[in-house]
């Protein structure tokens, strides 16, 4: 086993791009929560306790974090969850919740006076905090256009949740088992992400989110559960330009995502593929495929990849293939920049 990784700047790829393909390994940014740097107090020039402590000082910074946005401007930052109970949340219109502690929960009570008295509520961030029930969506919430859940611990959503009738995006990083019914109405939906979810069976209710352009449905990397098969209704998705479903144990695609015109991006790693599925090799606008860590199987995949008909990144990184194969595939695609590493000679 040998690595062959080419490090190149811009400059060098828009020079020699004409030249030769580039191989090289794909590696998606960590998922890190950033952490402002604390500024640094310097005790002015002449102070005694500075100099006899010999030191700078630097502010702790505190575990739980509120920040919030209000209407008219304004925006406050809180270092404790419960000051949300004695502050007017009529007003505010972006609140993020965060820890740097895992495992730090948030009292439900909390979030539902959040989502009852947060009437002009724009965008809502939870992050890092255990929280095993979404509150009640008790009326029709007209203004809340963004949810972003991430690390907590949601295996449901409320069945109430179609009154959120604003929501345009739903970022949800928990172990979902299931959708609820009602999910099938957020009608303004056009992102969509479901990531660390332990679907057995693709959610349908999805299918009628006709305004999407932005899925996501990564299982759960820890999870034996796996999401083995997808319903052919895709077609019901027009929109659609961004696709990726990952750790998963798909091994075929359904014939709709071939009629999905608007696809420009693809991602179907971590998968069981073994050879390239057909109804990804005629899309006309895809430009970028990530395709890596799937046991492909030498025949079959040559045979699937002289149908690929469009050009942009293909990434084949982890697929068990040889310098000389993955040579080939470049041959082939001769319009299409091959990206990949881990090879065997």
């Amino acid at each position: 086993m040998k690595k062959y990784i080419i490090v190149f700047s811009l400059s060098l790829l828009t020079l020699s791009v004409s030249a030769q393909k580039k191989k090289k390994k794909e590696v998606p940014p960590p998922a890190v929560n950033p952490i402002p740097e604390a500024q640094r107090v310097i005790e002015q020039a002449g102070t005694s306790e500075s100099m006899e402590a010999g030191m700078i000082t630097m502010p702790m910074r505190a575990a739980n974090q509120v920040r919030i946005k209000k209407t008219d401007g304004q925006e406050l930052t809180l270092e404790n969850f419960e000051e949300l109970l004695n502050t007017d949340l009529s007003q505010i219109q972006t609140l993020s919740l965060s820890s740097s502690i895992s495992g730090k929960k948030l009292d439900s009570g909390i979030l539902q006076k959040v989502v009852d008295e947060g009437g002009q509520l724009e965008e809502l961030e939870i992050n890092n905090l255990t929280i095993t029930r979404f509150p009640e969506i008790k009326t029709v919430h007209p203004t809340l256009k963004r949810i972003t859940l991430s690390k907590n611990e949601l295996s449901t959503l409320p069945e109430n949740i179609s009154n959120l009738t604003a929501l345009e995006e739903f970022d949800c990083n928990n172990p979902l088992t299931t959708l609820p019914a009602s999910f099938a109405q957020l009608k303004n939906l056009k992102q969509l992400g479901l990531n660390g979810n332990l679907f057995t069976a693709f959610p349908k209710e999805i299918f009628s989110l006709g305004k999407l352009n932005f899925l996501s449905l990564s299982g759960h990397y820890k999870s034996e559960t796996k999401l083995n098969d997808l319903p052919d209704l895709f077609e019901q998705l027009p929109e659609l330009k961004q696709i990726g479903i990952e750790n998963a144990g798909l091994t075929t695609l359904p014939k709709s995502i071939a009629t999905l015109k608007n696809l420009e991006k693809a991602n179907f790693s971590f998968n069981q593929f073994t050879s390239f599925p057909a109804a990804l090799q005629n899309n006309p606008k895809l430009v970028y495929v990530p395709f890596t860590n799937n046991p492909l199987q030498w025949e079959p995949f040559l045979a699937s990849v002289k149908k690929i008909k469009w050009s942009g990144l293909f990434f084949l990184n982890d697929t068990g293939l040889t310098k000389k194969q993955y040579e080939q595939v470049q041959q082939i695609l001769s319009k299409t920049d091959v990206y990949y590493d881990e090879m065997n000679d």
